[in-house]
């Protein structure tokens, strides 16, 4: 079933385009000013139109809910037997943002098929094999995910020298001397953390869409959480 652009904004804008001082004060304490907010964004929508005054009225259920380790598992209050899978993603979006990456695996699940949320594991060395020296390999961090370790694995079975630096201030020195080199030499390098630094990262774009004759062992790999 296609969903309506008016459902999508729900859950893409939320209550971002409010003004706190323009909507009614919340009726619970617990209730966070930002939920509240998106709460009364997704009231002006049909599927969503009582969910204010369900919450005043069931206190007591929607702060159970609300205080589930996995709400998204959890029945709804009131809405449960009239909500489809995207529908409560925007109510759990809008109490208990940090679960939406697991409700939106869920739908996502029923849309479109279980492969598509399925983890696949990362071929390091296949990743390498499609690259080149003029391309930076980036490998975005999360909690638990460091590629390091693959990296050096990968380089010491190829018998190339990996030299790296984690990025702050200050570190574009040393990351300028190492990419000098390295280019040269056939090194690889690995900049870690670069949201740190992400002035660097415009010079480093720059300076890969200018050279000449890169090494064609040389790979500059880039870590860095998502900015």
């Amino acid at each position: 079933k296609a969903l309506s652009l008016d459902l999508v904004n729900v859950f893409l804008k939320g209550g971002g385009s409010l003004d706190p001082k323009s909507v009614k004060k919340k009726p619970h304490a617990w209730i966070p000013d930002k939920c509240w907010l998106d709460l009364v964004a997704m009231s002006q929508h049909k599927s969503f139109a009582d969910i204010v005054e369900s919450i005043n009225v069931n206190e007591k259920l929607w702060r159970a809910w609300y205080d589930k380790e996995a709400p998204e598992a959890a029945r709804v209050p009131d809405f449960e037997d009239r909500v489809n899978s995207f529908e409560r993603m925007c109510i759990v979006k809008a109490l208990r943002e940090d679960r939406t990456m697991v409700a939106a695996q869920t739908y996502i699940s029923e849309a479109l098929g279980e492969r598509f949320v399925e983890s696949v594991p990362l071929n390091m060395e296949h990743t390498w094999g499609e690259s080149t020296p003029y391309v930076p390999l980036i490998c975005l961090l999360s909690p638990g995910a460091d590629p390091t370790k693959l990296i050096e694995e990968l380089a010491k079975k190829k018998k190339i020298t990996t030299v790296g630096v984690s990025m702050g201030q200050g570190q574009e020195i040393i990351a300028r001397r190492l990419m000098s080199v390295a280019t040269q030499m056939g090194q690889w390098v690995l900049l870690q953390n670069t949201h740190l630094g992400l002035a660097y990262m415009a010079e480093i774009e720059v300076y890969l869409l200018k050279a000449e004759n890169l090494h064609t062992d040389f790979r500059l790999w880039i870590t860095a959480e998502p900015h």
